[in-house]
């Protein structure tokens, strides 16, 4: 059996295309191309697709995610404040955004493993920093950036 299907257009549209690119073109690859290209760029539109379809890449996603950073009910605590796998730091130092992020339950900047004190201190070329003044807060399905001292002094 063929891995291919026949699809009729009409032989208007084939021949105007033939005229502007050449004899030599593929139609077909052509077409297959731009086919291809549009099931990428609307992977997951809810508006264009099944809503099965949209509930498969969702689990696919969040099947990705938990391989990148780690079950999501798990992270790690910078004192009383717990950061979920997933959650982002940012710091800003000399106009420039640095980002740590939390993968499984440890900090990772670049490629090391650090605290929150230590990504602070890294940043700003190994100075002391007060991170909770340094450092802003965005945890997985936030919006907003959440200022670490703000969050600190948050009841519990």
């Amino acid at each position: 059996m063929s891995d291919f299907v026949s699809i009729p257009i009409h032989r208007s549209l084939y021949n105007e295309f033939i005229l502007r690119s050449g004899r030599d073109v593929d139609v077909a690859r052509w077409i297959e191309n731009i086919v291809d290209g549009f099931l990428q760029d609307t992977e997951g539109d809810a508006q264009i697709w099944s809503d099965e379809h949209r509930r498969s890449v969702l689990a696919k996603e969040a099947i990705e995610e938990e391989l990148q950073v780690g079950d999501a009910k798990l992270g790690l605590h910078w004192q009383h404040i717990f950061l979920p796998n997933g959650t982002t730091l940012k710091m800003k130092y000399q106009g420039k955004d640095h980002f740590a992020h939390v993968r499984h339950e440890k900090l990772i900047y670049g490629k090391t493993k650090c605290s929150p004190s230590e990504f602070a201190s890294v940043v700003a070329n190994n100075t002391s920093r007060n991170a909770w003044r340094d450092i802003w807060i965005m945890r997985p399905g936030d919006k907003d950036w959440t200022f670490a001292d703000d969050e600190r002094r948050r009841p519990r």
